[in-house]
């Protein structure tokens, strides 16, 4: 095929990406309620997390453990507030619902142009993304989402400041939350990639890992409410990822 032909193809692509992306798109509008109540679960009082956690607190006798023990209730101070985040939120649930289709329409324009073992390493590293960025989002959905919305809504600078939450606003912080912390599940995979290539060597991993851990037990402290228990929560999983990127550093070592 000639670059002419191949850019038609990759016209014709793209095209069907954003055609599948906006019919998804209508579909999640039609359900905008209930994505809306699923990202505003989180402070939700029965939310399984925060269940958990106040149950946890009662057991050991530590009331700070305990989170989003009230429901928070939002406000709208745009005239057209809620109609632009019902449409930001189908755009979100319609790009979710249809990202498999997206993902494959792409590897098949891209996978028949690679060589057999280059093939092979980008299917592998397709399925671990995907697997890890699913596994980031739901840490960040079930832990990391609640903690930090207890923090940031009784966060309080002066008691002459009451806390007003706009709807937008805890629906941007929980999806960028979200979608941070799969991102973040990316890390080993990220690694492992760079020190293949010899752009990263294993001594820079471990000769950092103290200032890693501190920043890691910093972040950790800054989010969670003023206990132990909900520190380590937040931040063996992110030290984990951190060895975790070193291991797959030394495993990339012995197949080079």
């Amino acid at each position: 095929m000639t670059i002419l032909e191949h850019l038609a193809e990759l016209r014709l692509v793209l095209l069907k990406v954003v055609v599948a992306v906006v019919l998804a798109s209508v579909v999640a509008f039609l359900f905008g309620d209930k994505l809306l109540e699923l990202l505003t679960q989180v402070s939700n009082p029965n939310f399984i997390t925060n269940r958990w956690l106040c149950k946890l607190a009662g057991i050991l006798n530590s009331p700070d453990l305990c989170i989003n023990s009230h429901r928070l209730s939002f406000t709208n101070i745009e005239l057209a507030g809620q109609f632009t985040l019902h449409v930001r939120l189908a755009f979100f649930g319609g790009a979710i619902l249809i990202a498999p289709y997206c993902v494959t329409a792409i590897a098949r324009f891209i996978l028949p142009a690679l060589k057999d073992k280059e093939r092979k390493i980008s299917i592998k590293f397709l399925i671990y993304s995907i697997v890890l960025f699913i596994t980031g989002v739901a840490f960040g959905y079930f832990i990391i989402a609640p903690i930090a919305v207890n923090f940031l809504a009784n966060y309080s600078l002066s008691e002459s400041i009451a806390n007003q939450i706009t709807v937008q606003s805890f629906i941007r912080t929980v999806t960028q939350t979200v979608f941070a912390m799969g991102l973040s599940f990316e890390l080993p995979l990220v690694v492992f990639y760079l020190t293949k290539w010899h752009i990263i060597e294993i001594e820079v991993l471990k000769r950092n890992r103290p200032i890693a851990i501190v920043v890691l037990l910093t972040l950790a402290a800054i989010i969670t409410p003023p206990d132990v228990f909900s520190m380590i929560i937040v931040a063996v999983p992110l030290w984990l990822l951190y060895e975790v990127s070193i291991f797959a550093t030394k495993w990339a070592k012995t197949k080079d």
